[in-house]
């Protein structure tokens, strides 16, 4: 059974269950469900339809497969196997344990089979609509939002098949025939990802609705909101589809640009409302904060005024000792190396025992998303008005107009760090903040531990203010800047399961001098 048929299948017989638990259907043999049975009601289709984002939130802010891509991008330092927390960040880097019988690689598996079934279930959806002439409440009046909001699934879903894999399908209602779909590389996916957002934006622009509560957490959003959304969720995927630094140089910055100008002007996320919500970040990297956890000394080292982490990095692995961070940043530390900042706070414990390695170790613990991970209670942002603009900030940067930077790079460094602002020529002051040093230094030619330029405090900035945001931000920025720990796997393959069924070897991305790893 080909791949296309395998998602096909289960996706149909998904929706017949969905279906059957809020309508009565006449179902003469659920063992051979099919799409005019299943979908034969325009509630039916409106519910399949709306249901997608449920599943796209889940990947994004649930334990796959965020967790372990934090690890890749050395924002976490944990050293359990469970989520995938230990295999990618080993130190030195290994390649991606792309087995069938691997128990933690449900973040390479699931996010594929998910999302490809949420489009499966969008495809039958938008065709059993077509097919059947279904009208959408009463005259249709609801047809144009359900239409726009299942261009805006596509849009989302194959966007984020383009930036964890090296390829993918693109599985819509043109396709015909699921079996004949064949693989096209992620750029191609990331370009019908593009076309959806664009088509979905135009109509939303022709057509004035309201998405109801429900379908994207318990708010309610406008189709003028529907719009920004998808110019903020395109200037995010343009900008992290780049797999390295000469793919985000390329990237259209003044596009880029253009998109964030029209886009959100508020955070997008969801209020959860505890732990029993269908709305959750269970097992997520908000989920995880507190005593519990690590930050990996990588992430917050560049603030450090000792020289330690700098000593830190040039160890090799079995003798990386945790050490004290130094700094001014108040996000890290209150000013003494011991004393809590906003973001972290010290404690009397490594979080990792050495025989596992001695690099995850790290006496600091995240606490950005203390309070939810506590309670399950709180807004839960997932696109921010602040990433847009570092993103802003970076393409004005590229395009030759620095100054135009500071304001995006100087909010919350100065307001919440208090430290001294960026300049043109970036940190300032004889303990600036960050110094090019560790993972940074890759970023530009600034001399080991000098103060960095504008463009690496725009990439500490950035990386300390939108860590745990969702799922692959930081690992998907860093390949582009360059920042990746060398050999660690700047994408995914197809999870061998479905490699297996395709009839296709088993491959794998990784590792030091491996294919598809950081140089």
């Amino acid at each position: 059974m080909s791949m296309a048929k395998r998602v096909k299948v289960t996706v149909t017989a998904a929706i017949v269950t969905a279906s059957v638990a809020c309508v009565e259907l006449d179902v003469t043999n659920v063992n051979e469900p099919d799409r005019g049975r299943a979908l034969a009601s325009a509630a039916d289709v409106e519910a399949l339809i709306s249901g997608t984002f449920r599943t796209w939130w889940d990947l994004q802010q649930g334990r796959a497969p965020g967790p372990a891509m934090a690890s890749l991008a050395d924002d976490v330092s944990q050293s359990q196997a469970n989520y995938g927390f230990q295999d990618q960040g080993q130190e030195p880097p290994t390649p991606i344990i792309n087995e069938t019988a691997y128990q933690w690689g449900y973040w390479v598996y699931d996010p594929w089979t998910f999302t490809n079934r949420a489009l499966a279930s969008l495809r039958d959806g938008l065709r059993s609509i077509d097919d059947l002439g279904l009208e959408i409440g009463v005259g249709n009046q609801d047809g144009p939002r359900v239409q726009t909001f299942a261009r805006f699934m596509q849009g989302l879903l194959l966007g984020n098949i383009a930036l964890q894999y090296d390829q993918g399908f693109v599985l819509d209602e043109t396709v015909a025939d699921p079996e004949a779909l064949e693989l096209v590389s992620y750029q191609d996916v990331m370009a019908a990802a593009r076309e959806k957002l664009s088509t979905a934006r135009q109509m939303a622009t022709d057509n004035s609705f309201a998405i109801p509560g429900g379908w994207m957490g318990p708010s309610s959003y406008t189709s003028d909101d529907l719009v920004r959304l998808t110019h903020s969720y395109e200037a995010r995927f343009m900008a992290q589809v780049a797999r390295t630094p000469t793919d985000r140089d390329q990237v259209v910055w003044a596009e880029v640009l253009a998109h964030i100008n029209s886009g959100v002007v508020a955070d997008f996320g969801i209020e959860l409302a505890g732990g029993s919500d269908v709305w959750s970040v269970n097992g997520g990297m908000k989920d995880q904060q507190g005593d519990g956890s690590n930050v990996d000394l990588a992430l917050i080292g560049p603030a450090d005024q000792s020289g330690a982490y700098a000593a830190w990095e040039a160890a090799s692995p079995s003798n990386k000792l945790a050490f004290l961070i130094d700094t001014d940043d108040r996000r890290i530390t209150d000013g003494t190396p011991e004393g809590p900042g906003v973001y972290t706070t010290w404690r009397n414990s490594l979080g990792a025992p050495a025989e596992r390695g001695l690099y995850f170790q790290s006496n600091y613990a995240r606490k950005w998303y203390f309070e939810i991970s506590q309670t399950g209670f709180g807004f839960a942002p997932e696109l921010t008005v602040e990433e847009m603009g570092f993103l802003a900030a970076e393409a004005h940067i590229r395009m030759g107009n620095p100054d135009l930077a500071l304001p995006f790079i100087n909010g919350d460094r100065v307001a919440v760090g208090l430290l001294e602002a960026a300049t043109v020529d970036g940190a300032p002051g004889a303990r600036c903040v960050p110094r090019a040093t560790g993972l940074l230094a890759a970023a530009s030619d600034t001399p080991e531990g000098e103060c960095g330029d504008l463009m690496q405090t725009l990439i500490y900035e950035s990386r300390i203010e939108l860590a745990f945001l969702t799922a692959g931000n930081s690992w998907y920025n860093s390949r582009g800047w360059g920042t990746l720990r060398p050999g660690r796997a700047y994408h995914c393959p197809i999870p061998a399961v479905d490699l297996e069924l395709l009839g296709m070897p088993i491959y794998t991305f990784g590792g030091t001098g491996g294919e598809g790893s950081a140089s």
